[in-house]
């Protein structure tokens, strides 16, 4: 039998999640011996005795002849290796045995063979964090075609739409609180295009809504700082469902204010949202569906953005950023010859709207001629997804035209 698999990393602990392809619903892997536990700490203990690698227990640590790894996170995010009797094992093969360990709950007889389509999500994307994440999962069995790796919130957009159309028939929220941060995301949808843009957009609320609060025995103060979180991002907005989760909301504290929030739409909370994601994302790469949308995460351009010029009597378009590109990796320069005009012409097509818009950049103090020996350079930079730095500098034209080093700079709003 062939599985779907959503797997969340997590720092502490890791869930595991099947697509189950005939009822279409996404459901939780038991990972230990209680059936209800549906999470294990990311951990692998090497036992002396059986001379292999074994599901860590609690009852191992500081036990004989039982050497405990309980910082697995932290050695796929920095890639380095463990000694244990004097052998080396690198990060991959330590990953491998775990993922074995996870496929092995499916089902007892189910190896790397039996998966079809695995993505892995965890919080944030960090280079050698997916590197190491990608060679443990080869290094057990499992080519890159068949698995992949996201962040939360892609994973969560995923999911969103895998849910009943009236749940984001509007925005759709979600607050995550934990040791970490607090903070919301809204996404957004461009309905009338496709594929379906969804957007996502976060603001970070961490120095109002304090983990240390709860703590305090003081229900009362997180609680008011929770409800004008709540009023500052929700009230008048078209929000049709919203999600939280984190160990921040374990406690009862928030059931008053989740209910208070709940008139008119959708709330949900639990702590399997992104493991329950990751399968979702699997369902739509490796059975169909993900053509459909465009997902735009927190570092994507949600703006496509070209400079307008002519070459060979036709209109053309030179790319500096596209919708759903890193806007760290956007950008670039290119040389543009102006003729009769100071100005340049920029078009801008956001993801969540139909229309083209265009941004006009006039070079001041540049003499418009009309024999083309304007010939400047325009360089675009995005210090963030929601802006491009546009530098143009003045190349002279060889032995007609000196330069006069003339440089202009400009930020265009995306």
């Amino acid at each position: 039998m062939e599985y779907i698999v959503g797997i969340d990393f997590g720092r502490e602990f890791t869930q595991l999640c099947t697509y189950n392809r005939e009822t279409g619903a996404v459901d939780s892997v038991p990972l230990s011996s209680d059936r209800q536990s549906t999470r294990i700490k990311t951990a692998l203990t090497y036992s002396e005795e059986k001379k292999d690698w074994i599901v860590y227990s609690p009852v191992h640590d500081g036990r004989p002849g039982m050497t405990v790894v309980s910082n697995l996170y932290e050695l796929a995010l920095t890639g380095k290796s463990v000694t244990v009797c004097g052998e080396e094992y690198k990060i991959e093969r330590l990953l491998a045995r775990f993922f074995r360990r996870l496929v092995y709950s499916i089902n007892r007889e189910s190896e790397s063979r039996d998966i079809s389509g695995l993505t892995i999500t965890v919080k944030h994307l960090e280079p050698e964090l997916v590197k190491n994440l990608g060679a443990g999962l080869e290094y057990y069995g499992i080519p890159r075609e068949k698995y992949r790796i996201c962040d939360h919130i892609e994973s969560f957009m995923y999911y969103v739409v895998m849910q009943n159309r009236d749940i984001w028939i509007n925005d759709v929220g979600l607050f995550v609180f934990d040791e970490e941060e607090f903070r919301y995301y809204v996404l957004r949808f461009g309905r009338k295009q496709k594929p379906i843009s969804i957007v996502a957009e976060s603001t970070d609320f961490s120095s109002t809504v304090k983990y240390e609060m709860l703590n305090e025995g003081d229900d009362g103060r997180i609680k008011y700082a929770f409800e004008n979180v709540c009023g500052i991002m929700l009230h008048k907005q078209s929000v049709s469902a919203v999600y939280a989760t984190g160990t921040g909301f374990d406690g009862a504290w928030a059931d008053e204010i989740l209910k208070k929030i709940s008139t008119g739409r959708r709330i949900f909370r639990g702590m399997n949202l992104y493991v329950k994601a990751a399968a979702c994302v699997s369902k739509m790469f490796f059975i169909g569906g993900s053509d459909e949308f465009l997902v735009i995460g927190e570092d994507d351009l949600k703006s496509d953005m070209s400079l307008r010029a002519i070459s060979r009597n036709e209109q053309t378009e030179i790319p500096f950023g596209k919708v759903g590109q890193k806007y760290y990796e956007a950008g670039g320069s290119a040389e543009v010859i102006l003729d009769n005009t100071n100005e340049i012409d920029f078009m801008l097509h956001n993801a969540l709207k139909k229309d083209f818009f265009f941004a006009i950049m006039t070079l001041d103090a540049l003499p418009v001629r009309k024999n083309k020996t304007n010939r400047v350079s325009v360089t675009v930079k995005f210090p963030t997804r929601n802006a491009a730095v546009v530098t143009v500098r003045d190349m002279g034209f060889g032995g007609v035209r000196p330069t006069d080093y003339r440089i202009w700079e400009q930020v265009i709003n995306l």
